[in-house]
């Protein structure tokens, strides 16, 4: 596992140790730069210094050995002959004997020297120094620069740390308040004296935390309510498995049978309804979105609903063209249609009519159910779309959830839902429920 406050002073270091390197390097160039101007100042001071005299010239050639002397001088005449010299043992000076003033580089043993040449009337005066003393007087002012820094480093590391756990601590001491958090405890972090770099990080935390408290509290609630919607249709199915046992005569036990099938066919669907209800409060899909055929996923829905709307008197028809596509779920899409005529069959009057009518407008498609019944009172339009929301004094059989999944769906869809009364000037309003949902292409 990587450490951040290891990663850090590691680059840190390795930038001073180049940083260093660098400073070395700057240092080198810039004495040198400095010494051969020194030194070649130093070499015509010394040419110019050199007085030729009579007894020089009388004497012919005077040596000189200095090892420790960094400059080689000699003096000779413009025909060569040489008047003196000075002779360095360790580095000979053994170069042709230049006529021209000013400043040169030679080759001398195989050794380069720095020469400037003095052109008097008394003669030529030539003063050279050999360029390695120079070099190796750099590299040694260099090298006395870098040991301060070599020694400066580690000290660096560790001050740095130092500082950064002193700085990461903000980091530790909220990694410790994350640990502390579990289901029973999402409470937000504190952000009072956070840095300004971790604030981000503690919002996104608390933003976590707030959703998965609302998460669960709905997941709690939702446990609840659909325990509370169970508790009545098994205590039905209790109660008729009861009267179908206790049943005298064959025509009874045949009546208490029905109403059990009837019981366990509504529980089913409420079970249904729940797992429906449950996988699209989490966000989940049963299938990837594409082009569906809603117009033919309507006439499905409708034909499995044809017998209990004949066993209920009760007209059931689709109004549709050949096909309208739309990009969704299918499986998504069928339980939108299901639910929303399973809601119009349960409170339509016996002898009435209930029509599923599909249209395209525009870049969308409209899905409208109507029926006949009592219709929803606009103050409660919007209540009815909540979770085991029922209409007070309303005793149809059902769960509360159906309108919910509905919008839901719509919801994931991107579509729109609305609410009407079908026929606002009858003894019963009905209700006519409009879907909006976004076209697609044609499926090839």
């Amino acid at each position: 596992m990587k450490s951040i406050r290891a990663h850090l002073v590691l680059w840190l270091v390795a930038a001073l140790t180049a940083g260093a390197a660098l400073v070395v390097l700057l240092t080198y160039t810039y004495a040198h730069e400095e010494l051969d101007r020194v030194f070649d100042d130093e070499l015509r001071q010394i040419a110019e210094a050199v007085h030729l005299r009579e007894d020089w010239k009388d004497t012919g050639t005077v040596r000189v050995a200095r090892p420790d002397f960094l400059y080689a001088v000699r003096a000779y005449d413009a025909t060569g002959r040489l008047f003196f010299e000075t002779m360095v043992t360790a580095r000979p000076f053994d170069a042709p004997r230049s006529l021209e003033a000013g400043y040169s580089e030679v080759e001398s043993l195989g050794e380069l020297w720095r020469v400037y040449t003095h052109v008097a009337p008394e003669g030529i005066v030539q003063v050279a120094q050999p360029m390695a003393a120079r070099q190796a007087l750099a590299r040694e002012l260099s090298l006395r620069m870098l040991l301060p820094i070599l020694l400066l480093i580690p000290m660096l590391g560790a001050v740095l740390a130092w500082v950064s756990r002193r700085g990461l601590a903000p980091l530790e001491q909220t990694s410790r308040r994350v640990q502390e958090r579990d289901a029973g405890r999402l409470d937000p972090l504190p952000t009072q004296d956070v840095p300004t770099e971790l604030r981000p990080l503690v919002d996104a935390l608390n933003a976590l935390l707030a959703r998965l408290a609302a998460s669960m509290d709905a997941q709690q609630a939702f446990l609840a309510d659909a325990a509370h919607e169970l508790r009545s249709p098994v205590a039905a199915l209790a109660l008729q498995a009861q009267l179908a046992e206790r049943a005298q005569n064959p025509q009874t036990r045949a009546a208490a049978f029905a109403d059990l099938k009837e019981g366990i066919a509504r529980a089913g669907r409420m079970v249904e309804q729940l797992l429906n209800l449950e996988r699209l409060q989490r966000g989940g899909r049963v299938e990837p979105p594409g082009p569906v055929d809603i117009a033919r996923l309507a006439r499905d829905v409708v034909g499995a609903f044809a017998a209990r709307a004949d066993t209920l008197g009760l007209d059931l028809g689709v109004e549709a063209p050949p096909s309208v596509v739309v990009s969704g779920a299918e499986a998504e899409l069928r339980s939108l249609i299901a639910n929303l005529v399973d809601n119009a069959l349960r409170y339509a009057p016996r002898g009435s009519e209930v029509t599923v009518s599909l249209r395209a407008r525009g870049d969308c498609v409209e899905l409208e159910v109507l029926d006949a019944g009592p219709g929803i009172p606009a103050d409660h339009r919007s209540r009815v779309f909540e979770r085991f929301q029922r209409i007070p004094g309303d005793v149809t059989p059902g769960s509360g959830v159906g309108l919910h999944i509905v919008s839901k769906i719509v919801e994931r869809h991107s579509g729109s839902i609305a609410l009407e009364d079908a026929h606002p000037d009858a003894p019963l309003p009905g209700l006519l429920v409009r879907v909006s949902l976004p076209c697609a292409a044609a499926p090839t």
